[in-house]
């Protein structure tokens, strides 16, 4: 499958920021949907785990990394409402950022989502290969 490299060096990703997550989450959430944290601190740390992977994990590319994003908003539960879809769009909105675009033939991957979790599947890697099997350079 194919790899999305860093192109220059590390300092050229834009990661997302806690006010970058912040937006996608109100922008997903439904009019009757709480807005609010349930735990910022564990929602911190999955903003912050992507960037510390890219320095440390010589493999990981650009889709490594938005998996990272995506995998740790979802389970790191730190808004009241939406995590999982936040995460996605999160995690979608990084590689376009960076210059990939994710494009799938599902228009709802929610169900999928939602299976991987009942059935203890939703693992980074299983999102890395998501992420890679429809991304292409813009």
């Amino acid at each position: 499958m194919p790899r999305f490299e860093i192109q220059d060096d590390l300092e050229s990703i834009v990661f997302l920021e806690r006010e970058d997550v912040d937006f996608f989450h109100l922008e997903i959430l439904e009019t009757d949907e709480p807005d609010g944290y349930k735990g910022l601190g564990d929602l911190l740390g999955a903003i912050g785990r992507p960037k510390t992977s890219a320095y440390d994990e010589s493999e990981a590319d650009l889709v490594r990394i938005a998996a990272y994003y995506w995998h740790g908003i979802s389970t790191s539960h730190g808004y009241l409402q939406g995590n999982k879809r936040t995460a996605f769009v999160s995690a979608v909105n990084f590689l376009l950022m960076n210059g990939v675009s994710f494009e799938a033939s599902v228009s709802d991957p929610g169900p999928w989502i939602e299976t991987l979790f009942v059935t203890d599947a939703f693992t980074v890697e299983i999102l890395e290969d998501a992420l890679r099997r429809h991304s292409v350079w813009l």
